[in-house]
């Protein structure tokens, strides 16, 4: 491959990469138009990307180049290698590709991992690597992977390691199977295997999903210690391979690991030791709890800006009743402390904490209506959720007892008062919003406002005069549909046409776990729950969807009409943005401006502000507060958000804007309760 055209390569494959997964095929075969040999070569790349979960040792493209440029040579590895057969190929990783072989000598079968050209063209980093990788093959213990052999045959370098069939925790997460007692099992098994790995001196630094697998027995290995680093003070004294390694930090301008799942120390380049592992953990029994990573970004920028800057959402809402549930969540949080002195300073305090909700599960097990080790992770956001409605609403009927003592009192002391004057009182009536005074209309904003916020997410922002003035104008426009445009439907009429879609919007939102108020109102922002309406751009449907985005998340253009597909794809959809921006209710603003701007622009509009303002709150009401700053198009749709949560506090206030039916949010909570 000459020089120019592997620029051109390098070039399509980093503006892929900076691009949402959902979007990256369509980009693909747009720059490529003809050249399908431009894109075969980047779809390889990116492939390789990708299978290898964003490996990074050197500056990924210099990586992928080496890679595509060994490709040949690879290639043509022999069907033996020194004593071992080679069967089959199982995979490839961030360091080379992976074969199924039988070991001749020994009659058993192993996986061979053959470093690629580039890794061994560099003698300082070679003799690196097998220093380390002979240290980690004197690792003894049940959960890590047995290096067998460090070894060359002619110019072929290689790792033999004991063969397991089982399934990585990535494949587990994926079948969306995994129990609650299972999640802490593995994690306890993964904890005591790089428990061992400390005490030996030896930091793995690249734990994730795909680096974990299950036995069919239920025994977990820690596979590829690749780029474990020996620490400079291994717990064992007198090991001969300890001097030759002089610290743990990174190479300069080399960030070691896998994007999403290093330390903010790795992240910064910075000395390293066990706790780098802690973190690492952390991420991963957060993903097996919620199938997510806690932190993540529409790029890998945005995602290292996430591990060094942002708070991970939180585990489970605020007030769970299970012990267990918040001791995994305060598990969780220490485990995911930015400064490596605040979390677990060992594996083993973690490990201590893990047996410890492990026995509490047990003595769960006893109370049949808790939630215990076979409850499925998936299931826990509707027990949750459920758990919080009875709780709810026993709150609200005995608030209604107790206001109806109140009231019972309270009438006959009046009635005792009053009898001898000139008649019975009155009945107070609720006052609608077009008789409330301008001053009534901004307060009326304000508390619904933050009601909403508070159904759509933890920590919501306090708006400014001009946010309530925003939103307010988006009520009043509504209100005014059918005195000011005379041919308009009236207010009453569009919200009738939305109970029948509900069910089947709230079930799809909650099965993503997205609060399903998020469901049932963005349909009534973009169509007025017009099922089959087209915009002038082409976007269809309730929930608006250009055909092109339809199709990515699995929906025909023929089938842009049916709530029963579009629903879970808008799911689906906002599912993505919340995984990139996050889940709070500031962030889920972001998530709501991204609906309709695109993720792109979200993550752009950020960017600049924060070149200006590095202090502002992460959330929609500052970009709109600053939109002077920002581009016209930001400014064109800076409106979307408000206006969502006008037609929010309209569906939520029925009786104020005489709809003559019950708030949205309940019909959609009545449809998830069980029948």
């Amino acid at each position: 491959m000459t020089p120019e055209r592997w620029q051109k390569v390098e070039e399509v494959l980093q503006t892929t990469l900076d691009l949402p997964e959902t979007e990256r095929a369509a980009h693909l075969a747009q720059v490529c138009a003809e050249d399908h040999e431009l894109r075969h070569e980047a779809q390889s790349l990116l492939e390789a990307h990708e299978e290898a979960g964003d490996f990074l040792e050197q500056p990924a493209l210099e990586q992928d180049a080496q890679v595509l440029l060994g490709q040949d040579e690879l290639g043509r590895i022999a069907a033996d290698i020194g004593r071992y057969q080679v069967i089959d190929r199982l995979g490839r990783g961030g360091m080379g590709e992976v074969y199924l072989a039988q070991d001749r000598r020994l009659g058993r079968s192993v996986a061979l991992k053959v470093l690629p050209p580039y890794f061994v063209s560099d003698d300082a980093r070679l003799r690196r690597f097998q220093t380390e990788a002979r240290a980690a093959s004197a690792l003894n213990h049940g959960n890590i992977l047995t290096i067998y052999e460090v070894g060359q045959t002619d110019e072929l370098h290689f790792i033999a390691t004991e063969y397991i069939e089982g399934r990585t925790i990535r494949e587990l997460i994926r079948a969306e199977s995994l129990t609650l007692g299972e999640v802490l099992d593995i994690a306890i098994q993964l904890v005591a295997g790089l428990s061992a790995a400390h005490a030996a001196g030896i930091v793995h630094r690249d734990i994730k999903p795909e680096n974990v697998m299950r036995r069919a027995d239920g025994v977990v290995k820690i596979l590829d210690f690749g780029i474990a680093k020996l620490l400079e003070d291994p717990a064992v004294e007198g090991s001969d391979w300890t001097t030759s390694i002089p610290n743990s930090k990174t190479e300069t301008g080399a960030l070691m690991g896998t994007i999403g799942y290093i330390s903010p120390e790795q992240v910064r380049g910075l000395v390293i030791d066990e706790r780098t592992d802690v973190w690492s953990c952390g991420v991963v029994l957060f993903e097996m709890l919620t199938g997510k990573r806690p932190f993540t970004g529409v790029t890998n920028a945005d995602t290292i800006v996430a591990i060094l800057e942002r708070t991970p959402p939180p585990l489970f809402e605020a007030r769970v009743s299970s012990t267990v549930l918040r001791l995994i969540a305060r598990v969780v949080e220490k485990a995911l402390s930015k400064r490596a002195e605040d979390r677990y300073q060992t594996a083993d305090a973690l490990l201590s904490d893990l047996k410890a909700i492990e026995t509490e599960l047990e003595r769960s097990a006893a109370d049949k209506t808790a939630i215990g080790a076979g409850t499925r992770v998936n299931d826990l956001a509707f027990l949750l959720h459920r758990q919080a409605t009875a709780r709810r609403r026993n709150r609200l009927v005995a608030a209604a007892a107790f206001a109806a003592v109140v009231l019972f009192v309270s009438s006959f002391a009046l009635y005792r008062y009053f009898r001898s004057d000139s008649g019975p009182l009155a009945a107070p009536v609720k006052k609608i919003y077009a008789q409330m005074s301008e001053d009534e209309k901004l307060r009326f904003v304000d508390e619904q406002e933050q009601r909403i916020s508070a159904m759509i997410g933890e920590r919501p922002a306090e708006l400014n005069d001009e946010a309530v003035r925003a939103i307010k104008s988006h009520i009043d426009w509504y209100v005014a549909r059918k005195r000011d445009r005379p041919e308009e439907e009236d207010l009453p009429a569009v919200y009738r046409r939305a109970p029948p879609y509900i069910p089947v919007i709230a079930r799809a939102f909650a099965e993503r776990r997205i609060p399903v108020v998020i469901g049932v109102y963005l349909p009534m922002l973009e169509s007025a729950y017009t099922p089959c309406y087209e915009n002038s751009f082409g976007a269809k449907g309730l929930f608006q969807f250009l055909p092109q985005t339809a199709q990515n998340y699995g929906v025909a253009r023929a089938e842009m009409c049916d709530v029963n597909k579009m629903a879970p794809a808008a799911a689906h959809y906002i599912a993505d943005r919340m995984a990139e921006l996050g889940d709070d209710s500031q962030s889920m603003t972001l998530v709501l401006l991204s609906y309709n701007q695109g993720p792109n622009a979200v993550m752009d509009a950020l960017r600049r502000l924060r070149e200006s303002d590095t202090k502002f709150e992460r959330n929609y009401w500052s970009l709109f507060a600053n939109r002077d700053k920002l581009n016209q198009s930001f400014r064109e749709g800076a409106g979307y958000v408000p206006g969502f949560f006008a037609v929010a506090i309209i569906g939520e206030n029925p009786e104020a804007f005489e709809l003559g039916m019950p708030p949205l949010s309940n019909l959609a909570n009545d449809a998830l309760q069980p029948r």
